[in-house]
């Protein structure tokens, strides 16, 4: 390196000093510092004390445009340093002549055929020519800003990127829509519409499809579809998609068993998919909806389910799906939930099921509800209107749950067991609830019926009414049809020691009881036997004896 150049700092050295971030080496940062536009690379050098570094440091920062060589002052420094040409002119000529000093004129040179005119050692380069006689141009306080090939590099990738996000954000990808909805009707078996095709870069980069209407009458419906990876689906297939993502889903359970991932048809080979994750999923049974519930399938490579897993968010409901010859089938879990429309909640529940089209079957149903246990099969069909049929026993149930849950005004306590078969039909879900047909066989163990006093009609004897009190017994057993929300109670049988009662009664769907009950009382020496006539609404009812 030149040790006469002088550096001087550019605009972006001046910046630079002035910001701490824009040169952090702290080399580079001491000898920006020093660089004046006065001082020499030697004097910088002389004043460092380390010529190495401070040659190295002015040459990065030249090549990052902090600095530029100052030719102003150069020139300025020569001329300060050298005594002007006129001056040694006049002093050489006064030994190179003969006569006074004014025979040669000071402005002239010496005569190129004196001896005597010319100095005796060579004028340096700088002093060949008169003062004044170099260009009259002068020259830029700074050359140019060079810029690095790493800032070209960089600047260019950053165009290139810019460039990209551009084409991802424009491009019309509408017009892949056809062949997306081809796609999609040979991997579900159905066609398939595709509401808006678009790409979206957060929080990763994915294909997105909207409002997406499966089947010919778009009987189910995703509202968003994402496809990770979508770079995947560039060139010619087989396409082979990691994961899938899928949220806003409404289906029906004929639609679900006819899927190729639970074995209602093959699957097309040129797409498939390992992974789908789904989000608030409502299987439809004709106007029954099941919970909202979300999780994952593990699809095998011919495209049925290896594992699919559903839950609600709040974990009340779970359920496992496995395809198989006869449909679909279910392992159910439940844990304090409580089915929409329902007046009471499964505190723990556990079933296997089978999906078949138009129809779901529940075995081995194992639940506790109402304080107790009941196990049995459910059937419901949907093919024509709402069937449901079903069977269980029952253990244990608490008969204040129960009444609570049944029948508000029956004030009934005691531990209810028994068997039960119902049937009920309609054209939807809460008109087959109103036409419930059901029989059951109870007994009620260690009980209090509230409202009713039978000892006290068996004490008063012929023609006393009684409307309130208790009658406490050991075992109440019966038989209890109920159909169009009318409960017929035949063949009661009450036992409370000496005590003894027997008969029907019938409550009304308006909720008024009619009956004729057989009272017996019964002590170490006698037996009365007291008919009893039932009447009134079930929370204030009476009883009047007969002769």
């Amino acid at each position: 390196m030149d040790s006469s150049l002088i550096y001087a700092k550019t605009p972006v050295g001046d910046e630079a000093v002035r910001q701490s971030t824009r040169v952090v080496q702290r080399n580079l940062r001491m000898v920006l510092l020093q660089v004046d536009g006065s001082l020499s690379v030697e004097e910088l050098i002389a004043k460092i004390g380390n010529q190495r570094l401070v040659e190295g440091a002015l040459k990065e920062l030249e090549e990052g445009g902090f600095i530029a060589v100052s030719t102003d002052a150069l020139a300025a420094r020569a001329e300060k340093r050298s005594p002007s040409l006129a001056e040694r002119f006049s002093a050489i000529s006064q030994f190179s002549t003969f006569g006074p000093p004014s025979a040669a004129p000071p402005s002239q040179p010496a005569s190129g055929f004196s001896s005597f005119g010319k100095p005796v050692f060579p004028l340096a380069a700088s002093e060949a020519a008169p003062y004044g006689v170099e260009g009259e141009d002068e020259p830029p306080a700074y050359s140019a800003v060079r810029i690095s090939p790493r800032k070209w590099f960089l600047r260019g990738l950053g165009g290139l990127v810019v460039l990209l996000l551009a084409l991802l954000l424009l491009y019309p990808y509408e017009s892949f829509r056809p062949g997306i909805e081809a796609s999609l009707s040979r991997l579900l078996a159905t066609p398939v519409k595709v509401g808006e095709v678009r790409v979206e870069l957060l929080p990763r980069p994915r294909l997105s499809l909207t409002n997406v209407l499966i089947g010919e009458t778009g009987d189910s419906r995703i509202a968003s579809i994402a496809i990770g990876s979508p770079y995947v689906l560039l060139g010619k297939g087989p396409y082979r998609l990691q994961d899938v993502e899928m949220s806003g889903i409404t289906v029906t359970a004929n639609r679900l068993v006819d899927l190729p991932m639970f074995g209602g048809r093959q699957m097309a080979n040129d797409i498939s998919v390992r992974r789908v994750l789904v989000h608030g999923v409502t299987v439809t049974l004709g106007d029954l909806r099941s919970p909202d519930i979300s999780g994952e399938m593990l699809l095998r490579a011919d495209g049925t389910a290896e594992k699919a897993e559903f839950r609600a968010a709040d974990g009340s409901f779970r359920v496992d799906a496995t395809p198989s010859e006869q449909g679909v089938m279910l392992n159910i879990e439940g844990l304090s939930w409580k089915p929409a429309g329902m007046p009471f909640a499964f505190e723990s529940l556990q079933a296997l099921g089978l999906l078949q089209k138009n129809r779901l079957l529940i075995q081995k149903l194992d639940t506790t509800f109402l304080g107790g246990i009941l196990k049995g099969n459910w059937l419901i069909d949907w093919s024509a209107g709402m069937v449901m049929a079903g069977e269980a026993s029952l253990a244990r149930l608490d008969c204040r749950k129960v009444s609570a849950a049944m029948a508000p005004n029956l004030r009934l306590e005691g531990d209810l067991s028994g068997s039960l078969r119902m049937r009920a039909t309609g054209d939807g879900w809460q008109e087959m609830l109103g036409h419930i047909e059901a029989n059951l066989d109870i007994e009620v163990a260690r009980g209090i019926l509230i409202g009713i006093d039978l000892g006290e009609v068996a004490r008063r004897g012929s023609g006393a009414i009684v409307r309130s009190g208790s009658t406490r017994f050991d075992t109440l057993q019966a038989h209890l049809d109920i159909a169009k929300g009318r409960v017929v109670a035949r063949g009661i049988q009450l036992d409370a020691g000496p005590m003894l009662a027997s008969g029907r009664v019938t409550l009304d769907a308006d909720g008024q009881t009619d009956g004729l009950l057989l009272v017996e009382a019964r002590s170490s020496v006698a037996s009365r036997r007291v008919p009893a006539r039932v009447s009134g609404p079930l929370s204030d009812m009476s009883l009047t004896a007969g002769n």
